[in-house]
């Protein structure tokens, strides 16, 4: 059994290298917040153990906050989804319940938070400054309006702004026994956008295969208008 990264940094299968378009725009250095749209197709696994996610950084952070969905089991008859809102950055602190410290066995904060889905709706997970240093994340389902609150955190005072540019990745989180074995992923990350500066929108792009079973997996990508569209692994 081993564990198969995916798609971008920390252990990741494809590079999304630029998560928004607003770099070195006059506008990004007073960004106080980001949606990123991602749409978990209902071809993708309802199992654990697969993460679709979106990095942010701060103008004055040294690390980065991570944001997205993992696809979980079916529950009393409805699709279920889970979300992360995460800070790696030391320092970062909390007292919503739905976030714990600690990131990934490192400093920061993780929040999470399991929830009724409909997989092939795009889920509008935003990033916004609530307060001084405080940040909110949420999952809004852009099909049924509800929206899914999915924790609060406090970055070291001077943090700043969200930079107009990250990465993201889709990570297989979990051992698989082989490549030939590998879940399905079906995700569209659609092209991040801001409410800040009259209105401003960016693209994601889908970069390149690393790491275990690269050439094995059926991995694909494919760029549909601001966003991309990655499949890998067959196994549903």
């Amino acid at each position: 059994m081993r564990r198969i990264p995916g798609f971008g940094n920390r252990g990741s299968a494809a590079v999304l290298p630029c998560s928004c378009c607003l770099s070195g725009c006059e506008q990004c250095r007073y960004l106080s917040n980001i949606t990123y749209p991602i749409t978990v197709n209902p071809a993708t696994a309802h199992r654990s153990g697969i993460y679709f996610a979106q990095q942010f950084g701060f103008a004055n952070a040294p690390d980065v906050g991570y944001t997205g969905l993992q696809p979980r089991e079916n529950s009393g008859g409805a699709e279920r989804l889970s979300a992360r809102f995460s800070s790696f950055v030391a320092g970062t602190t909390t007292s919503d319940p739905l976030c714990a410290e600690g990131a990934d066995g490192g400093p920061g904060v993780t929040c999470a938070v399991d929830f009724d889905a409909v997989y092939g709706h795009r889920y509008d997970t935003k990033v916004e400054r609530t307060g001084g240093d405080t940040w909110t994340g949420t999952a809004k389902d852009t099909v049924s309006g509800k929206e899914t609150h999915l924790g609060a955190w406090t970055l070291p005072a001077g943090s700043g702004n969200p930079r107009g540019s990250q990465g993201g990745f889709v990570e297989y989180c979990s051992a698989i026994p082989s490549c030939a074995e590998m879940p399905r992923s079906d995700v569209v990350f659609g092209g991040p956008t801001s409410t800040d500066a009259g209105g401003q929108t960016g693209t994601t792009r889908a970069n390149y295969e690393y790491s275990d079973c690269v050439g094995e997996s059926g991995y694909h990508a494919e760029n549909e208008e601001t966003g991309t569209h990655v499949t890998r692994g067959s196994v549903s």
